[in-house]
């Protein structure tokens, strides 16, 4: 299997050349390009169609949602992650609504970067925990008009969804068959009309 090749977008050149040293001394992880706007975030992802790009917010040029929408179009393999010092519930919003696969705060270290670029290359999704309490204290500010048609088990089931937990995690937490979240995961998707885990984490944000 060949390496997870990453676009790095960052305007600081300090992070940036901090973060590209460590993810480049992971053996399986490859730095392809680096952009320092969101015109060259776009350029790279076009250019490289890279796996995963790591993108800061509030770089010059388009902001942070139109630079995802750009490169859905031009790459729409490559996985975003959202690598930033801003936890502002907008910023949050607006980028789940895009279909960003993750939210790192830079706070938590450049560890958790290489650890967020090998799960959502996998397919799952990765949240700061700052980010996940903010899941949770809208899930209980808002009015959920559709929340009669989810089970307790699934409403349970996709809150866990919405935390980042991928479903032998969900089993082990709800002691449950692995088989049996899966199972649960799909009629979710079902009843909220969503095709994908990163959809059914903004419809849980919103909803639930």
């Amino acid at each position: 299997m060949g390496k997870i090749r990453v676009v790095l977008a960052d305007d600081h050149p300090l992070i940036r050349q901090g973060i590209v040293s460590t993810v480049s001394s992971e053996p399986d992880l490859e730095v392809v390009g680096e952009a320092e706007c969101g015109d060259s975030a776009i350029e790279r992802c076009r250019e490289e169609k890279p796996h995963v790009l790591v993108l800061d917010v509030g770089m010059p040029g388009p902001n942070s949602p139109e630079v995802v929408r750009a490169v859905q179009k031009d790459s729409p393999d490559t996985r975003i992650l959202i690598l930033t010092a801003y936890d502002d519930d907008t910023y949050i919003r607006q980028l789940m609504r895009v279909g960003v696969a993750g939210y790192l705060l830079k706070d938590e270290g450049v560890d958790n970067v290489v650890r967020a670029i090998r799960s959502i290359h996998d397919g799952a999704t990765w949240f700061s925990q700052a980010v996940t309490e903010k899941f949770v204290r809208w899930q209980y500010g808002q009015q959920n008009q559709e929340r009669g048609q989810l089970t307790q088990r699934e409403t349970e089931v996709l809150h866990l969804i919405s935390q980042g937990f991928e479903n032998a995690e969900i089993a082990q937490e709800l002691d449950l068959a692995e088989q049996t979240v899966r199972n649960y995961a799909s009629s979710i998707y079902e009843k909220i009309g969503v095709n994908s885990r990163a959809q059914a984490v903004v419809w849980a944000m919103e909803n639930l």
